[in-house]
């Protein structure tokens, strides 16, 4: 056994004998009459066995089964405490004060079907002794001329206690008596709850929890107890009641509602957090139906008897059977909402038709409480209660399943359900009086909620390792992207440097080349028409080819000023885009203007050849399509140091204008923008035409024109 065993096992020693120290010093079950004790041995030593895998889970696992068993676990007092005989308790060799509390088992004197008070007992005519009744303990069952008793009904029970010391500021403690009973001591009443009666509609059922002061003296004591049940399965004395010291009776109570405060405070706190977390993240519903889950546990514990009805420190208990439906439908309802939750997180392996059959559970019982008698309710809850084995059952083995698939959470919530199982095994078992032990339910449906607490949060912590991932993966993705980004542009750059090259080299050689040798074929032509001897019908041909050739000398130098517009412009763009103005204006015929308004001495940003050959596709654009009267080409500096060229015209507008094969001039003006980093924008004007507008942030600096300030 290694150092984290050995310390693991210690702190369960440990908190089992401080566990006992707390509770047995009041007189609670013996910690050997509960199943779950050898849970916790088991699963100390199922804890060494783990494979290496399931090392990080050790602890969990000692601490859930921990938490519920150690909550059962009590210690005996010094000495073998005494117990009812034939009807009499003996104290003589009891001393409260030093031994701890007794509790008033053993059989009583029963008196069946009849409601005694002391003075019944005086009468010259003593009540029929019915038999002994062992308690604590249901009269269901007892034989009574060869029938047993049913689980309704009402009886009268009485205990001789023999002080034999004098005893002073005791208590005893009566819990969870159904459905209403009174007691008397010596003839006084010491407690009440609800009002006993002969049957259902004479009977105000009403379950407490009380600790009332007990006579003081060394006399012998009568206690008188008159019970009638007719609204729950099984009347009688279930639960022990206990004689002690006044203080510690009052001590255990209030732990018992502060521990309950605590985990019900847990719950809700679960329950709030996962509903608000569901608020800013409804696409997770898992985290809707636990939170919903947890809200509905603490509906069923406020107001349970297994927290001794805590709801009462807030809120008066006129309506107490109300209060014990509302548990009994939260309780039996959390079912379908937890089913739900394990399906929201594991649908192929948790079916649908498991949902159904909790859905109709949940609904078939809700419905016996609201149309129902109280009986028939708390009968059917014996069965709804079984059900829950095969819930159970069906939890283990499809999270079993989970496990095996290495789904995220899944071990945390199948050590919960472990630990819920034997809960539910021993409280229905004790709820049904088939053992002697105590409700764990409270302890053990926390650690169950605790448990799918951790797997929501194992699965948030996968999630935002995934997110992280991805998130890293993503910029890594980016940084590459933009890199790929910035060597296109800078490729593309390159291309269109190449191709201007390319458009220069062509038109110097269209210019310098074709241009001369047609303006030297133009030249000698005119040479040979002034010839003597020359006809007049060769003259005329002479005459025609020279046109000729003087026409394709000025479409020659158009198209070398068309391929490269700045050959002579060297102060900027302005003179290029002038010419194109003019050029254009004397090729079509419309009016076309240039206006320029820079405040720079001399312009020389170097996207000014890219803004000329937008223009240049937007005037032609416009020629081809818009069928204007009138063109403007504007070129100037704004406020925000954005260089831009505005082209309008008054043609027929954007709608009519369109070509119909898809606005390719349009495209490759947008790309021309997007590589320089420009914005272009293209909108008709109110009464007709278009305007496009190219703006360029200028970051460079110039001297400026004398003109500006």
């Amino acid at each position: 056994m290694n150092n984290l065993a050995h310390h693991q096992t210690g702190c369960a020693v440990l908190a089992g004998l401080s566990c006992a120290r707390l509770r047995g010093s009041l007189g609670a079950h013996d910690f050997r009459r509960s199943p779950l004790l050898g849970a916790l041995f088991a699963s100390v030593f199922w804890a060494q066995k783990l494979p290496e895998w399931l090392c990080r889970a050790r602890a969990l696992i000692l601490f859930v089964l921990l938490l519920v068993s150690a909550s059962a676990a009590l210690a005996e007092p010094a000495g073998q405490p005494p117990v009812v005989e034939q009807g009499v308790l003996d104290l003589s060799g009891w001393k409260l004060d030093r031994d701890g509390p007794v509790k008033l088992d053993g059989p009583w004197e029963f008196y069946w079907n009849q409601l005694l008070a002391p003075e019944d007992f005086k009468a010259a005519t003593a009540p029929e002794l019915t038999g002994y009744l062992g308690f604590p303990d249901s009269w269901k069952g007892f034989v009574l001329n060869g029938q047993s008793l049913p689980g309704t009904g009402r009886a009268t029970f009485r205990l001789r206690i023999v002080p034999g010391q004098y005893i002073t500021d005791t208590a005893i403690k009566l819990y969870n008596i159904p459905a209403a009973y009174k007691i008397w001591a010596n003839g006084r009443l010491l407690a009440a709850s609800g009002e006993t009666g002969a049957d259902a509609s004479t009977e105000q059922a009403h379950r407490t929890h009380k600790i009332v002061s007990f006579p003081d003296g060394n006399s012998d004591i009568e206690l008188v107890l008159q019970v009638s049940n007719y609204h729950f399965r099984r009347g009688g004395v279930r639960d022990s009641i206990i004689l002690s010291l006044a203080d510690p009776l009052e001590s255990a109570h209030v732990r018992t509602w502060g521990w309950s405060l605590l985990l019900i405070g847990g719950l809700l706190f679960m329950g709030v957090y996962h509903l608000v977390l569901h608020y800013w993240r409804n696409k997770d519903v898992s985290t809707l139906y636990f939170g919903l889950y947890c809200i509905i546990l603490v509906g069923h514990f406020i107001t349970s008897d297994s927290t001794e009805w805590v709801i009462t420190l807030f809120v008066s208990n006129d309506h107490p059977l109300v209060l014990e439906k509302l548990s009994l439908v939260c309780y039996v309802s959390s079912a379908s909402i937890l089913y739900r939750f394990y399906r929201s997180l594991y649908k192929d392996e948790f079916p649908a038709f498991i949902q159904y059959f909790c859905d109709i559970r949940s609904a078939s019982f809700i419905f016996l409480c609201l149309t129902q008698p109280d009986i028939t309710v708390f009968n059917a809850l014996h069965y709804y209660m079984l059900s829950s084995f095969l819930l159970i059952l069906s939890y283990i083995i499809l999270l079993s399943v989970c496990l095996a698939r290495g789904h995220a959470g899944s071990l945390f919530l199948l050590i919960g359900s472990v630990v819920i199982s034997l809960v539910a095994i021993n409280d229905i078992f004790c709820h049904m009086g088939l053992i002697d032990s105590i409700y764990l339910v409270q302890e053990g449906t926390f650690v169950f909620a605790l448990s799918q607490a951790f797997a929501l949060a194992q699965r948030f912590s996968n999630a935002f390792t995934e997110v992280e991932f991805l998130s890293k993966d993503l910029e890594d993705k980016n940084a590459a992207l933009e890199t790929e980004m910035e060597e296109r542009n800078r490729l593309e750059q390159e291309i269109i440097k190449v191709s201007e090259e390319e458009r220069r080299s062509i038109s110097h050689d269209l210019h310098d080349g074709l241009c001369q040798h047609l303006a030297v074929a133009r030249l000698r032509c005119s040479v040979l028409a002034l010839e003597p001897g020359m006809g007049q019908e060769a003259l005329n041909n002479l005459t025609d080819l020279s046109a000729l050739l003087n026409e394709s000398v000025s479409l020659a130098y158009d198209l070398s000023r068309g391929l490269w517009p700045v050959e002579h412009a060297a102060d900027g763009v302005g003179p290029s885009l002038e010419e194109l103005a003019r050029r254009v204006g004397e090729s079509s015929g419309i009016d076309v203007d240039f206006i320029e308004d820079l405040p720079c001495a001399a312009c020389d940003n170097p996207h000014l050849l890219q803004l000329y050959r937008i223009a240049q596709e937007a005037v032609t654009n416009a020629v081809k399509h818009a069928k204007p009267s009138h063109i403007r080409i504007v070129l100037n500096c704004n406020a925000a140091s954005e260089l831009v060229l505005s082209v309008f015209d008054d043609g027929i507008g954007k709608t009519e204008a369109t070509s119909p094969t898809g606005g390719l001039g349009l495209r490759i003006m947008a790309h021309r923008a997007r590589m320089i980093g420009a914005k272009l924008t293209f909108e008709a004007l109110k009464g007709g035409g278009t305007c496009l507008v190219c703006r360029l942030q200028c970051h460079t600096k110039h001297e400026l024109t004398g003109d500006v300030e």
